[in-house]
């Protein structure tokens, strides 16, 4: 890894970018995009190399790379599944999971505002946490056979937060199943019963170890303040000695290699750096996916809701050409299990809304859900992945095999996504009534067909100087999960500028 990228990891380690407090908002949160009164805040653009890039003036040079792509993506053969997988599950499973308070793996970076709110432990609690763990029902065929049927293709398991805990059995490290669980690898079974239901297998690897640094890195991520892993305020903290650079990049080479060599995985989802170049471990497995959050990578990573907006992804990202992602939380609390908020999962309509808005963007869909740390998913959880699966049965065509996305929103208020002249019209339950009616605007030609997926049941509609308008009556709502509506379009509909030009 060069000097320039372990400069800021580095930096993001010690918190020397942390001015704006109130605004270092890594999960995408609305605060995150106003300024300290309140207001919305637009971003800058700049042009280089015939691409646009934004950029949030409030925001370090770590959060508004999430949806920048620098160099050129992959082009292998094997690679080339990931824009059309559209659907992940992201397990973010360790040692923040068994940390009672709060579940939250940056509880230990210290804010005057955190302690003033009681959010703030020492990290060193973080870590004593783990003494003891011992998932014992850990079941991850359970996980990942509810997860295919529910229509997830990839996934993407944490092998190591921030906070340094390693989830495989390591040569390399210092922090882990090897030193705490007598050696228990817990990444083999999941990627076992990944691979026994077909699905593809990731892993987030954070660059960043705290632990491996903890006797020189800040822990505060304010100005002015200087915090230890012990949560003591100091005046200063040791100088990291010459060697240390050269040590830290061995250590995450050598991790991310031994974990290559081991479990073959088809996806890189690097946090604070892959832990070694993209080139790197395009080297040890030909053929893989990397994020953009390390030292070169594949597709943007949009994080949480918000940061997915069409005004954010439309232009430029989608415009420049590039693969993204957006990743979310879809459980209360956060992205580890919080036990006081954690076991409930959102409702399937708004997952699969969300689905319908990334894939009419050309994206995917990474949600996240954090399980308890004895190794048990959330029982609700396993209702969202029994409703999602019944909503496969009959509308996955909507979101896989695809090729294109409607005008969503500049000219329909309901997200769209084409497979050439076959459109699919995703509607909420509030959506799609008579009261609040699908609208699309200058549409080209009249629908030779328009059906409810679910049931096949025909919908009535108008279409009326070149405005396309249809309900779905009340009695034929599913109202739990997100309806489908299939419109088709005879030959003389024109597919081609719908299509998408990215992947």
């Amino acid at each position: 890894m060069n000097v320039k990228v372990m400069g800021w990891i580095l930096t993001l380690a010690v918190g020397v970018n942390a001015q704006h407090v109130p605004n270092q908002y890594e999960d995408g949160s609305a605060d995150a995009y106003t300024d300290y009164e309140g207001n919305a805040v637009v971003p800058r653009i700049e042009e280089r190399n015939g691409k646009r890039y934004y950029y949030w003036p409030h925001w370090d040079a770590w959060k508004n790379g999430k949806m920048q792509v620098q160099g050129e993506r992959t082009q292998h053969p094997d690679a080339q599944w990931w824009p059309h997988a559209g659907l992940g599950l992201f397990i973010c499973w360790g040692m923040p999971s068994v940390f009672e308070p709060n579940g939250e793996g940056w509880a230990g970076r210290w804010t005057q505002a955190k302690e003033d709110a009681g959010k703030f432990y020492p990290q060193a609690e973080l870590w004593a946490s783990t003494k003891g763990w011992n998932p014992e029902h850990y079941d991850p065929e359970k996980w990942m056979e509810a997860a295919r049927k529910a229509g997830f293709q990839y996934s993407v398991l944490t092998l190591k937060h921030h906070g340094g805990y390693a989830m495989w059995d390591s040569d390399y490290s210092v922090y882990g199943v090897r030193q705490e669980m007598g050696g228990r690898d817990l990444v083999a079974p999941w990627v076992k019963a990944c691979r026994n239901n077909g699905i593809k297998v990731g892993f987030y690897y954070s660059g960043m170890d705290w632990y491996f640094e903890r006797d020189f890195m800040d822990f505060s991520m304010q100005a002015g303040t200087h915090v230890n892993w012990k949560g003591e305020k100091v005046k200063s903290l040791p100088k990291r000695p010459p060697s240390f650079k050269l040590a830290y990049d061995e250590f995450n080479q050598n991790s991310v290699k031994e974990v290559i060599e081991k479990f073959d995985p088809d996806l890189w989802w690097g946090d604070g750096g892959h832990g070694a170049t993209a080139d790197q471990i395009r080297e040890w497995r030909p053929g893989i996916v990397c994020n953009n959050r390390g030292e070169g990578g594949d597709h943007a990573t949009a994080e949480m809701f918000r940061m997915a907006q069409p005004q954010y992804v439309k232009n430029p990202v989608v415009a420049n050409g590039w693969w993204w992602e957006e990743n979310s939380i879809i459980q209360q609390g956060s992205w580890h299990y919080d036990k006081h908020l954690g076991e409930e999962v959102y409702p399937a309509d708004r997952v699969l809304l969300e689905l319908a808005r990334c894939r009419c963007m050309g994206g995917n869909f990474l949600a996240n859900i954090g399980p308890r740390p004895d190794g048990r998913m959330q029982d609700d959880a396993y209702r969202l992945f029994a409703e999602m699966a019944e909503w496969m049965e009959t509308n996955s065509n909507s979101v896989f095999g695809i090729n294109g996305g409607g005008p969503w929103p500049e000219k329909c208020n309901v997200p769209i996504t084409c497979n050439d002249r076959t459109w699919y019209f995703h509607a909420r339950k509030q959506d799609a009534t008579k009261a609040d009616p699908v609208v699309l605007q200058d549409c080209e030609t009249k629908p030779v067909s328009v059906i409810l997926m679910r049931t096949g049941d025909g919908i009535s509609f108008e279409y009326k100087n070149n405005v396309l308008t249809f309900s779905i009556p009340e009695k034929l709502k599913a109202r739990n999960v997100t309806d489908v509506v299939k419109v088709e379009f005879g030959n003389d509909f024109d597919p081609e500028p719908y299509r998408f030009r990215h992947w």
